[in-house]
This record gives structure tokens, sequence and C-alpha cells, in this order.
């Protein structure tokens, strides 16, 4: 039997590929182990082999070894969970009768001890891009299969294969805590089938029902059926037809997803990275993979591009996590497009509701059943993509639907799994610029698309970093301890969730930023952009990459923040074949420089992480122009002025956690030399006529503009007068302004007079009490605005601050 075994071993594995893949379990442990018996989740010969040959792979002992256990001693170390079925024995020995002698010999033996190894397999699970329709056909899903499916499988799927060993189960644990033999057996049974349910479940999704009868069951809820009344006889129209309505809506947001879709994707989008990508970095995923063995996750990406969508989900795909339910708008809701996406996963969701009560009443309840059922869902908090490279304000739709949900029913606890999804070129760059110089957003359409993709060609590489998960109940628990003391209904909005969704929303895009990426062009746009005039010499180029890469490594706003291995050298070269960065030979050494086209699109690029350099950059800023000033006195002024720089570019970072990284920041900046602090703790600038100065200018010139915002913002406002203007009228004049001074000094940054950074730095002086509102609801101010203004001569250059000045003064003649 045993020489039979391999041969037929053998030739299955001519075959048959089993991808790499983490295990969750400490093989030395099993390996000292004597009692160790491994469980697969169905009865069979293939998975058998297959199991046994890995697990002999990492040095295991086999499945078809007998166990070291008296009267067991003629059985096998493999336990099935779900016999097959067979018409021959119509009455096969169940899980649970030898779990029962398992637990006799324990009985026996107090000291001894038995492990229980899951073993997962799933035959066309890991994916691959030489793969077809008839191999996602034969893939691993929820249906049990017979031996002549079971063979297909094989064929088709058998070099696609994935494997994964679980961390064991301690027979001797459950028996001391449950004694009884025949109760102890069957609690065994039950762990693991949920044991298996859960990694099916998180490796290929949850058991699909057709859309039709999920819908069906979506319209008999009492939310639903309440709000399809309330139409009729709002509406003065038959129940049949506010039914019909409801249907519609319901159609119109469904998602239809499709294990077969699934595969044709994984098989399109690895021909489409491997044409346009230098590859896929990934960071962070382990830590999601054992999470969605027992939570809800909830992917909450930045939004760059249209191609975040398909990234993410490819990604998870390809290592071994179910495909989320994706929140589209439903402007992507396109003939053919549409369809495809929807299938893929994706449901859609209406820009604004409009006040529409029956479709409200069907999305919310949509939401809860794709939560209840166990699916992972994915949504962007930023509601749009970023047209600056910036992380946007958030959106808190769809976070309090999804609390709103959990408190209707919070068995599963929910991880809000944030994902930083960066790129060394996106393929909406140039419609970017043109919306930021004031065109209209162009409207998606299937042609558009077609021909975008078409034309995709050498997009760098692409970097998606996992984050710190938030646990939505740890969140709960700190905000409203007795949160889950109330019972909620469908339409219950507690008065705390509005604050709480609030500050979920502000954590979560906090999160995203922590887990930034640092790549070859982002850190070549940093320190070019912050030249006066796009241009550098080439040793001063890599110089101030040098101190951008020391400054994260020494002092890293987040551990979740990576940085290529490469060195600055082949960063520079990197950006230049991109085309991303000119070369222009000199004599007396070369020099770097941009164009106009990409000083706008390299600014995108400097903006996805201009967070991460924003602390050592306002030191930088608060030092460069002064003549000394006192550490106690540049503390309290980072104090001070930061908030609202974390406030603008959410950033994890505040209280005494902000005075140490500001510590630490002094300390390696000194070492570095770009600036002294002496005994009497007087920090000062290098000598103007050296290198270091020019580096600490230029690390000052990262946050100068967000500076001399704030600057713009608050001279207008003192031109106006406290009390005499509404908050928007400052930021319209605010926005006038800054445009006039970005002309003046040549200043290519559309993002510069963006609306929105205007509104939230006023909304940022309220909140902190520096602006109040009078009985006119205008906006009223303290002495503290002018001791802000006067004190910005020390931080502000000469002609930036005439510049500013001259336009306040003219303005107000002119009004």
């Amino acid at each position: 039997m045993f020489v039979l075994r391999r041969i037929v071993q053998k030739v299955l594995f001519w075959w048959v590929r089993v991808a790499e893949n983490p295990h969750h379990t400490n093989f030395d442990e099993l390996k000292k182990h004597k009692n160790c018996i491994y469980v697969l989740e169905h009865q069979s010969t293939s998975d058998a082999l297959v199991s046994d040959h890995q697990l002999q792979k990492h040095g295991l002992a086999s499945i078809y070894d007998e166990l070291d256990i008296p009267n067991l001693s003629n059985e096998s170390r493999l336990l099935t969970v779900h016999s097959r079925n067979s018409v021959i024995r119509a009455k096969k020995e169940g899980i649970n009768s030898r779990l029962k002698n398992l637990l006799e010999f324990l009985a026996d033996n107090p000291e001894q001890d038995i492990l229980l190894v899951p073993v997962a397999l799933f035959w066309g699970r890991a994916s691959s891009a030489k793969l077809g329709a008839v191999n996602a056909l034969f893939s691993s899903n929820w249906t049990v299969i017979g031996r002549f499916k079971k063979l297909f499988t094989l064929i088709f799927n058998g070099r696609d294969t994935f494997f994964e060993i679980n961390e064991p189960i301690s027979l001797r644990e459950i028996f001391d805590e449950t004694p009884d033999l025949s109760i102890a057996s069957r609690k065994v049974a039950r762990i693991l089938r949920v044991h298996f349910r859960r990694v099916r479940t998180a490796a290929i999704g949850p058991d699909l029902s057709h859309k039709r009868v999920l819908i069906e069951q979506l319209l008999k809820t009492d939310p639903v059926r309440k709000a399809i009344s309330a139409h009729s006889k709002a509406k003065g129209v038959p129940i049949e037809k506010s039914r019909k309505v409801a249907l519609k809506n319901a159609q119109a947001i469904a998602a239809d997803l499709s294990y077969s879709t699934i595969r044709m994707y994984d098989i399109v989008l690895t021909k489409l990275w491997n044409k346009i990508y230098n590859g896929i970095e990934l960071h962070g995923i382990e830590p999601v993979r054992e999470l969605a063995k027992d939570h809800e996750i909830v992917y909450v990406p930045c939004h760059r591009s249209h191609i975040d969508y398909l990234l993410l989900s490819y990604t998870l795909h390809r290592n071994g996590l179910s495909v989320p339910h994706i929140a589209a708008g439903e402007n992507l809701n396109m003939p053919i497009v549409g369809g495809i996406l929807r299938r893929g996963g994706a449901f859609f969701i209406r820009r604004k509701f409009g006040g529409d009560k029956l479709y409200t009443a069907v999305f919310n309840e949509y939401i809860h059943t794709v939560f209840s059922r166990g699916f992972p869902v994915e949504y962007f908090v930023e509601g749009g993509r970023s047209r600056t490279g910036r992380m946007r304000s958030p959106a808190t739709g769809t976070l309090a639907m999804t609390v709103r949900s959990h408190l209707r029913n919070s068995e599963k606890p929910i991880a809000f799994i944030p994902v930083y999804i960066g790129y060394e070129k996106v393929f909406e760059s140039r419609s970017y610029v043109g919306e930021l110089k004031g065109k209209d957003k162009k409207k998606e359409n299937l042609f558009d698309l077609v021909k975008s993709v078409k034309h995709l060609k050498n997009y760098g590489r692409v970097y998606l970093n996992f984050g710190q998960a938030i646990s939505l109940n740890s969140q709960l628990e700190q905000h409203k301890p007795d949160w889950n003391e109330a019972t909620y209904g469908p339409n219950d909005r507690p008065e705390w969730m509005f604050s709480f969704v609030d500050q979920l929303a502000i954590q979560v895009v906090k999160r995203i930023n922590s887990a930034a990426a640092l790549n070859p062009i982002n850190m070549v746009a940093t320190a070019l952009l912050s030249t006066p005039r796009q241009a550098i010499e080439s040793s001063l180029l890599l110089e101030q990459l040098k101190l951008l890469k020391s400054l994260h490594q020494a002092v890293p706003l987040s551990e979740h923040i990576t940085l290529p291995e490469s060195r600055p050298e082949e960063w520079v070269e990197y950006a230049v074949g991109m085309g991303t960065l000119q070369r222009i030979p000199q004599k007396l050494g070369d020099l770097y420089g941009l164009d106009g086209q990409n000083t706008i699109t390299m600014s995108y690029y400097r903006n996805n992480v201009q967070h991460i350099f924003a602390l050592p950059s306002l030191i930088a800023a608060l030092v460069v122009r002064a003549e000394g000033v006192a550490k106690s006195a540049l503390m309290e002024q980072i104090g001070m002025i930061f908030p609202y720089i974390q406030n603008e570019l959410f950033i994890e970072l505040s209280g005494e956690t902000l005075q140490a990284k500001a510590e630490q920041t002094l300390a390696f900046m000194a070492e570095q030399g770009i600036l002294s602090i002496d005994k009497q703790g007087l920090v000062q600038a290098p000598d103007k006529a050296s290198d270091n100065n020019l580096q600490l200018q230029y690390l000052a010139n990262i946050m100068l503009p967000t500076l001399e915002r704030y600057l713009i913002t608050l001279s207008v406002l003192v031109r106006l007068g406290s009390g005499n203007c509404s908050q928007a009228i400052l930021e319209n004049q605010s926005q006038q302004m800054a445009q006039r001074l970005a002309l003046l000094n040549g200043l290519d940054a559309p993002e510069f007079f963006d609306k929105a950074l205007f509104k939230s730095f006023i909304q940022a002086l309220k909140t902190k009490g520096v602006l109040t509102l009078n009985e006119e609801a205008n906006l009223a101010y303290d002495e503290r605005i002018h001791n802000i203004i006067s004190q910005a001569s020390f931080v502000i250059p000469d002609d930036v601050w005439h510049n500013i000045h001259q336009i306040i003064q003219r303005s107000t003649q002119e009004g």
C-alpha cells in the first residue's frame, strides 16, 4: 500500500503545483509532539495525498503514519470533518466516534495530549494568469462535489492549489473543560466545523445565495415594507407599484458576486498589471489574514485612481482572502462595465440620496444584510478620488451605515482595515491637472475607459500597505462604554452616534496616512519641489534625498510607513527612466529639473507623503530665518502651529507624542549639522553660505506653502475685521488672494488655492476657539490673531511676505 501510494503521489505531483503560502502554526512544536492528528474538511483521496506531500515537505509526520497510541495504533493520523457519501456503505463512521476514541485515551492517560491540526486545501484558489473560464468553473467553492467533478477539478486546477496549515487544537484542554465524552466529542466536531467555515469564508468568501433570492428576502424585511407603505401613501400609488420601485432600487444597488467572474478577473488583471506596472509591493497583509477568520472585515483604502477597486480585490484574492463587496459610485454603473463590476463584487450607491426615503431604506437594509451574512466590505471614506494627492476630508455616510448596522447586530466584531495605495504614476494624472486648473470634471463613459486602458504603459510600481486595524467595538467602548446595553432598531440614530462617527472617520484617514509608502518618485518630487525653481545640482539633490531618508529612519512618523530599500542614487536614475525627472548635462556637473507639465503632476506625488515630513519641515521653517530661537520657545511655537497642520494632513500625532517626536527630530537635525543647539538651549541655523543651510531651507520649503496659506487667511480676516464676515466670504476671498499670490510667486501648484483647505483651516480655528461666531453668525476674533501675524515675519520669506502685504493692502483700498 505504501509503495502504491508513493507512486500515485509522484504521478500526481507531476501535474499538481501548490503555491507558497504563510502558515499559521509553529512547525517546531508540531515536530516535537508525537500525537498530532491532521484534520481535513472533506474526505478526499486527492486532498489527502496533496496534504501529505506538503506536510512532509515541511518536515512533519505523514498523514498515513500510524498513531503512537495503544488500541489506536492501526489508525492513520487523518480525520475528516465531513465524510464522503457512499452507495456501498450507507452508514459510514462519522468524526464523532473517532473523536470519542481519542478522548477515551486522554481520560485513561491524564499526562498525555493530542493535537488536532486543521489543514485547509482549495483547488483553483492560488490563481494563475495562464488559466481560463473552464478552470474557474471547476475551482473550489461552497458546493460539495463528487468524484467525477473532482477529477476535472484536479485536471484543470491542479497547478493552482492553495494549501494552509492552521493552529493546532488541544484535545486535552477541551476534555479538561468538558469531561463528558459524548459532549466533548460533539464540541470538538462543532469547533472544527466552525473553524473550516471561517477559513473557507476568509479564503473564498461566504456562501453565496443568488442575487434574486437576497433581494426577495430584503424586500420582506420590516424596514423596507414600512418604507414601501409610506411611499405608497405619500405618492398616492398602489402598494404594488411602490414595491416595484423598491425592487428596481435593490436591483440597481446589489452586487452579484460570481466566483467564475473573480477567476476571469484574475486572468485579465494579471496580464494588465504585467503590461503597465513593474510590480506590486505589498506590506502588512498577514495580520489581516488572521482577523478575517473571526471578524467582519471592512477595507477602507485611500482613493487615488479607478484602478484602486481592481487592485485591492486582485491583491486580496491572490493572498488567500475573500474578494470584498465594494461600494462604487452610481456613475460607474455604465452599460457592460457595470455588469462586470457587479459580478466582481461592486454594489452601487448614489452620491446623494436626495431625501428618497424608499431608496434609503432599501440601501440601509442591503448594507445590513451584507454585514449580517459575513461578507467583507470595501468603501472609500474620502467619497471621491483625490485630485491633489492629499487625503481628502472623510465623508461619514457609509461609516454611519456600518455603525448603525453593528448596533442592530453586534454578534460578529468589525475590524476596519486602513489601506494606503500609492502609485508612481496614476493614469488619470492629465485629467486631474485639468480639473485643478478649472476644467469641469468629465463624466466617465465606456469609450474613454477602453481608450485609457489601451494606452496604459510604464506606470512604475504600485504600493499596497495595510495599516493598523481599528476595532469598532474598542472605539465604541471608549466613546460610549454602555453602548451594548441598549437595543437598537433599524431606524435608531442615538445622539452620541453622530460625534462618534465623525471621530471614527478622522481616525480612519489618519491610520491610512500612517501606512503611507515612500517610493523613488514621491521622494524625488518632495526634494525637487522644495527648490525655488524646481532645479537642483546633482550633488545637492542626492544630499537632500539622503537627509529625507535618514530623517524618516531615525524618527519615523509611524512603524507602518515603508521606505524603498534602494539608494538615493538609484531613485534619481529610476525617476529619469520613468520620464518624471529631466537630467540636464552640464560641464560643471549635471543638473536635474522638471518641465512645466511635470511640476504639477509631481506635486501630486509629493502630496501623497507630505505629512511624513511635516514636523521636521515645520521645525526647519521656524529655525532657518530666525537669528536663534530658544528651544523652549521653539517647542511652544510647534505646539501652537502643528495642530493645524495635523488637522489638514490627517497626522496621527498629538499631545505628549508630538512633543517627544519634536525633541527627537531636533536632536537628529542637530546631529546631522543642519541646525545647532548650544548649552543654553539656543537653536540656530547653520551659516547662510553653507550647504547645510541650503538643506535646511529646502526642508522648510516642504511646508512653507501651507504656512503661507494660513497667513493669507488670517491677513484677509484682519482686513475684513472682527465680526464683519461670514465663513463663506472668508473662504472665497482667501482663495482669490492665494490665486493671485501663486501667480506673483510663480507657484504652479493648484492645491495651494484649493478652497477645501481654507475651509478646513477656518473650521480648525473655530474648533480651537480662536474664532467664534457672533449673533449675526459672523467670525469674531481677539488679539491672538494679530500676535500670530506679527510673528509670521520670522517664518515667511521677505518677498512672499511683501506680496501678501501688498495684495491685502490693494484689496482694502479697492474695497
